[in-house]
């Protein structure tokens, strides 16, 4: 028996426990096991030809997965009562005031998007180019991204992006009515426009939380029937996205094969990219770190520090196809070595945990936080993405003025009362 089929076997059965241990798929260190699970499963299954995966690596993958997982059942061990402490940072929404803030936010992102849309098409045909517009799009993002400089439409639609898919998801904690609606599908539209899965995996798997919690309806069988449409939109749009926005002309075989490709090759590259990291890490080395790159960004704006940030964009390997994203363990295990990543998968995986079990014993704002906080456990096996403090604390800066706003009595019309006649007494 080969160390690959050991390790299926190890993650297979503390997928099991972590799920028994709270009964969940939403459960962070099941999430986490579930999708190293996958991973190994196509690495194993042959499927797509790629370099082998040594014992040391895996060993390394599971550790961390032990890490994380003993992480979830020390935040088990938190009283339930400190769980239930409820924080009242704003006062409730008085009753009878109307969904002002709701119908702002809509407003808002339905006259954003043509905005949006314009200045991309704007930007484009300034660069030229002959591709088609998702393409195009999307290489001149990567550009940007790439050479470091600013660019107003780019980030004109990053922040756009954020606002929408946060406005969705906040509705969503609340009720489910029209100005839900058309604001998800403005989300949705930008996430299209934006060109990346990033978008849409934040938006559908938040949604696809909340809807879990608000029904208390966490059960491996009550997610498959309630989720299966939301997972095969995610499937469709991942894939139209990596057909349209893509050069496949490079690519070899049909359409089957293209598509095998593009998602095969996302799932299991990652690990084998992490395995070269693994035997030669002196060829990886930085000189500015990645894993406390927000601390360190924020002592430099300070002149505390002199930091430099690492560019945007990782180098490329050949495994044997070019790749370019090395799981969530490279910058722990280059910086910490194998203890250190153990001790900080510990911490994420406490404090994600915790985080699970505050939304579920309710409260819109935890139920959000858990919503946006998905993206990262579901990207364990590409990328690591829990490094990006900036881009949480901003959509829970966005949230708390939401709930401040919402929790004063705004109208755009003044109300009188009418004076009750029946209870007048004739002179």
């Amino acid at each position: 028996m080969s160390s690959l089929d050991l390790v299926l076997i190890f993650f297979l059965l503390l997928a099991v426990l972590n799920y028994r241990a709270q009964h969940s798929v939403l459960y962070p260190p099941f999430i986490f096991c579930a999708m190293w699970l996958l991973d190994l499963a196509v690495v194993r299954s042959g499927i797509i030809e790629i370099d082998p995966v040594h014992g040391n690596t895996l060993a390394i993958v599971a550790t961390g997965a032990a890490s994380f997982s003993a992480g979830g059942l020390l935040a088990g061990l938190v009283p339930r009562e400190l769980l239930r402490v409820h924080i009242h940072l704003f006062p409730p929404r008085p009753e009878g005031t109307p969904n002002f803030l709701r119908n702002t936010l809509t407003i808002i992102v339905l006259c954003g998007l043509p905005l949006i849309f314009y200045q991309i098409w704007q930007f484009i045909n300034l660069q030229g180019g002959n591709f088609f517009i998702l393409t195009q799009a999307r290489m001149v993002q990567v550009e940007v991204a790439r050479s470091g400089e600013q660019s107003l439409p780019v980030t004109m639609l990053s922040y756009f992006l954020m606002t929408a898919t946060s406005a969705s998801l906040l509705f969503a904690t609340e009720k489910i009515d029209r100005q839900f609606w058309v604001v998800t599908v403005v989300a949705f539209l930008t996430c299209i426009l934006s060109t990346g899965r990033t978008g849409f995996l934040i938006l559908i798997s938040g949604l696809c939380a909340i809807r879990l919690l608000r029904r208390k309806q966490e059960s491996l069988r009550d997610a498959m029937r309630l989720l299966r449409w939301p997972i095969a939109l995610f499937v469709a749009l991942y894939i139209g996205i990596a057909l349209t926005n893509k050069n496949t002309a490079r690519m070899t075989g049909g359409i089957t094969d293209i598509v095998t490709y593009s998602v095969l090759s996302y799932i299991a590259g990652p690990l084998a990219a992490f395995d070269g990291v693994v035997q030669n890490p002196a060829g990886f080395m930085m000189t500015t770190s990645h894993t406390f790159q927000y601390p360190l960004r924020l002592a430099a704006a300070l002149h505390l520090a002199n930091y430099t940030r690492p560019p945007a964009f990782d180098s490329f390997v050949f495994v044997p196809f070019p790749i370019n994203v090395y799981t969530v363990f490279k910058f722990y295990f280059l910086e910490l070595g194998t203890a250190g990543t153990a001790v900080i998968l510990l911490f994420v995986g406490f404090l994600h945990s915790l985080l699970y079990l505050k939304a579920k014993q309710g409260g819109r704002f935890s139920i959000y936080l858990f919503a946006r906080f998905m993206y990262p456990v579901l990207m364990v096996t590409f990328d690591d993405q829990y490094y990006l403090m900036g881009m949480y604390l901003v959509a829970i800066a966005f949230a708390l003025l939401y709930f401040l706003i919402g929790s004063v009595p705004l109208r755009l019309f003044p109300v009188y009362k009418q004076e009750n006649l029946s209870s007048q007494t004739e002179p």
